[in-house]
């Protein structure tokens, strides 16, 4: 498994600050070709299945050790990471989750520069020579790095593979949240499409705390090397788990991820 590549010609231009250190410089393998890869999932492979979002909170300390540690080009933040794909290898972003409206959810250069920018209000004090306390207030612009995402959300399909009888995870999209201070909330920053993302995710590495193999933040996603939630299962209202359930939203996100583990058992029985 490699965890280096090459930069596309004609990628973008980061401006200073864009990245909290430099990633291209850990971008070195000219395997990286890009696009999206055909669906391994064969036609009519599907018996049964269901949609789930599942939450990957960064206040866990697994999950924040293996998304969010920097250590230069041996584990590279998964915000950074996300940020590189943007500026510099040109992948998609979109406002949304529903990919069937894909052309009018593209996020254009400009939507998603301004998505990535934040205010922050500093607050300096300072003496003159007589001892004379003066405050001042500053603000300045820069973009969102690996500590200001809160959660990640993955929207996933489980199936029943009808041509092997066995349970199969296909992960359909991820999205970094952060805290709006507006609205109070935390909300997504953007919608990015798995399959399109998949190749960079899988030239990057993760910190596995778990052993002592070397994995990417693919195989990381995809072999569930975190603590997570179900926040949403499909259903007719859109509603969440927690808004239909409240406090026993924890209790029934394990029930429904018992259930989607213990399908392709009840497929066999009378």
């Amino acid at each position: 498994m490699s965890f280096k590549a090459s930069a596309q010609s004609g990628g973008g231009v980061e401006t200073p600050g864009t990245y909290e250190f430099n990633v291209k410089d850990c971008f070195a393998d000219k395997k990286y070709k890009g696009g999206i890869k055909k669906d391994s999932i064969k036609p009519n492979s599907i018996f049964k299945g269901q949609r789930i979002w599942r939450s990957i909170s960064l206040e866990n300390k697994q999950n924040k050790e293996l998304l969010a540690t920097n250590n230069k080009c041996v584990n590279i933040g998964f915000f950074e990471v996300i940020k590189f794909g943007l500026f510099e290898m040109k992948l998609n972003a979109f406002m949304s989750d529903d990919f069937n409206a894909s052309e009018k959810n593209r996020l254009t250069e400009a939507e998603l520069t301004g998505l990535l920018k934040i205010k922050d209000t500093i607050t300096t004090v300072t003496f003159d020579a007589s001892g004379n306390e003066t405050t001042v207030i500053k603000i300045e612009s820069r973009y969102l790095q690996n500590t200001d995402i809160k959660t990640y959300l993955l929207k996933e399909d489980w199936f029943i593979n009808s041509y092997s009888g066995k349970l199969e995870k296909r992960i359909i999209a991820f999205a970094p949240l952060i805290y709006d201070k507006k609205s109070e909330r935390i909300r997504p920053v953007f919608w990015l499409y798995y399959r399109e993302w998949n190749e960079l995710l899988n030239l990057f590495e993760a910190r596995n705390i778990k052993d002592s193999k070397r994995i990417s933040y693919a195989y990381a996603l995809q072999n569930q090397y975190y603590f997570s939630r179900i926040s949403k299962q499909s259903n007719i209202f859109g509603r969440s788990v927690k808004a239909t359930y409240n406090s026993e939203a924890s209790m029934e996100s394990d029930v429904i991820q018992g259930k989607i583990n213990n399908s392709e058992s009840d497929l066999y029985e009378d």
